[in-house]
């Protein structure tokens, strides 16, 4: 049976392992993996010990199948982000069990009270979970773009 839980600490022994099976460098590393994820959902100071734990495991029983996150805002649009999945999970029910995740983080926006969820996706990497979920797809394509700011060779004065 499928299932939708909170992220633990623990899928973090076996995530970093799933990230690299996607080849996603050179824009993220796998030590960067876990710094760029939403944090648990508490309001208040950033702890270290909530990073990367703000999002949903998918699992066939007691078996996780994908996992994904939710970036919370100040701003009226929540922001989930991709799904990664278990690269060695081939069951058939893995497509509905990515939707189900999909379409989870969609209402947990929702039911946070976010107007707006703002998604990216690939074609043929997530882009039918999304629209399958409702969200619109915009016409001209984008590109996306990350900076990392610890790169910055000059310092900020307050």
């Amino acid at each position: 049976m499928l299932r939708v839980r909170k992220l633990l600490e623990s899928d973090w022994e076996f995530l970093p392992k799933w990230w690299d099976k996607y080849d996603q460098e050179p824009w993220l590393h796998t030590e960067n993996f876990r710094d760029i994820m939403p944090g648990a959902f508490l309001i208040g100071e950033y702890d270290t010990k909530r990073s990367g734990l703000g999002g949903f495991m998918v699992c066939k029983d007691d078996h996780p199948i994908a996992a994904m996150w939710l970036g919370l805002t100040n701003s009226h649009c929540a922001l989930p982000t991709a799904a990664i999945s278990d690269p060695e999970y081939r069951d058939t029910d893995r497509k509905k069990a990515i939707q189900l995740l999909v379409n989870f983080v969609t209402d947990f926006a929702k039911d946070l009270g976010f107007k707006y969820s703002f998604g990216w996706a690939q074609e043929g990497y997530m882009l039918d979970y999304y629209l399958e979920a409702g969200y619109e797809k915009w016409d001209k394509p984008s590109s996306h773009y990350i900076f990392t700011t610890n790169r910055l060779n000059y310092k900020i004065s307050s």
